[in-house]
């Protein structure tokens, strides 16, 4: 009996030495590069219906699974539910957590398994989008040697690299697709115009506080100068750098031909001839709009002199974003 005792304890022993120095935390990450802009593939990678159709590789493994979604697609609090007979698919859900610069974090629960840290990290290149699609799990004590004898990489990673050669074939098949047939665009004729507003260079993520900041400035002036405003609240667009996430804006409204403002600047443009999107949507899902636009003016040969837009929804009215109004103007060279 005192032998079976002493084997038992010196496995436990030994159990215990192999979770002490058992890895506590083990990453699996695979990327790719997508000749798509980092906008629109972000876009679609927040999307868990597009996940799940388009490019997940599980789907493939159980294309009758069960899903159910929950949340805005884009939005924290998004998720995707499932239940396979599959055992290699199993049951699990998947929601995003936070999104961190070019980070979109996601929780992973596989039943009977606990949670995981999924992430995508999508960052803009001269030519195209680099993803990187990871995993990073923290190992309980207990758990460690067992994890000694499982090489996560080669379980997890051909998985991962299944579904990012999905996404890179789905969208860079999508935009040629369906861009330029998604939005009405309408060739105008544009009259001399004259802005007045304040113009940086900054970068994507100051962008809302850049525009709240003088938004609110400008029409405390105008009013203080009786001068009535000929647009809602506007931006102009001279330089947008997608690999440095910074561009040339200025926040702006239109005004008369002559008016002017102490401490602002005028933005003066001749009549020319504009092409016109009418978005509605959420200010951070427009990029389709302009992709569109770029399109457009590709198969007509036309070059753009600057890009306005003009956000007609007042947001602090009108909560559901479905309903804002943003005009899209392209004057044209």
């Amino acid at each position: 009996m005192k032998k079976v005792l002493y084997v038992l304890i010196g496995i436990f022993v030994v159990y215990l030495i192999l979770a002490i120095v058992g890895k506590s935390r083990i990453v699996v990450e695979r990327e790719i590069t997508i000749n798509k802009p980092a906008e629109i593939v972000k876009s679609k990678m927040s999307d868990h219906k597009f996940f799940h159709e388009k490019w997940s590789p599980w789907t493939e493994k159980d294309p009758s699974m069960t899903v159910n979604y929950t949340g805005n697609a884009g939005e924290v609090g998004h998720s995707l539910s499932w239940t396979s007979d599959v055992k290699e698919v199993g049951q699990g859900t998947m929601a995003i957590v936070a999104f961190n610069g070019d980070s979109i974090i996601q929780r992973l629960s596989f039943e009977g398994m606990g949670d995981s840290k999924v992430y995508f990290i999508v960052k803009g290149k001269e030519n195209g989008t680099n993803v990187t699609w990871g995993m990073d799990m923290k190992i309980g004590f207990f758990a460690r040697p067992i994890m000694m004898f499982m090489n996560m990489d080669k379980m997890i990673g051909p998985d991962f690299e299944k579904g990012l050669a999905n996404l890179k074939t789905s969208l860079e098949s999508l935009q040629e697709e369906s861009a330029t047939t998604e939005y009405e665009i309408k060739e105008i004729e544009w009259p001399e115009s004259n802005y007045v507003g304040k113009k940086e260079t900054v970068s994507f993520e100051k962008m809302s506080e850049f525009f709240g900041k003088h938004y609110s400035a400008i029409f405390q002036e105008l009013g203080k100068n009786k001068i009535n405003p000929e647009s809602a609240p506007s931006a102009l667009f001279t330089m947008w750098d997608e690999a440095n996430k910074k561009a040339d804006v200025a926040a702006v409204v239109k005004v008369g031909k002559d008016v002017k403002l102490k401490g602002y600047e005028n933005f003066t443009y001749p009549a020319s001839k504009v092409l016109h999107i009418a978005y509605y949507g959420a200010y951070d899902k427009s990029a389709n709009a302009h992709y569109a636009m770029d399109d457009y003016m590709k198969k007509k040969g036309m070059t753009q002199n600057v890009v306005i837009e003009e956000y007609v929804t007042d947001p602090g009215a009108e909560k559901d974003t479905a309903k804002w109004l943003t005009n899209i103007y392209y004057l044209l060279k």
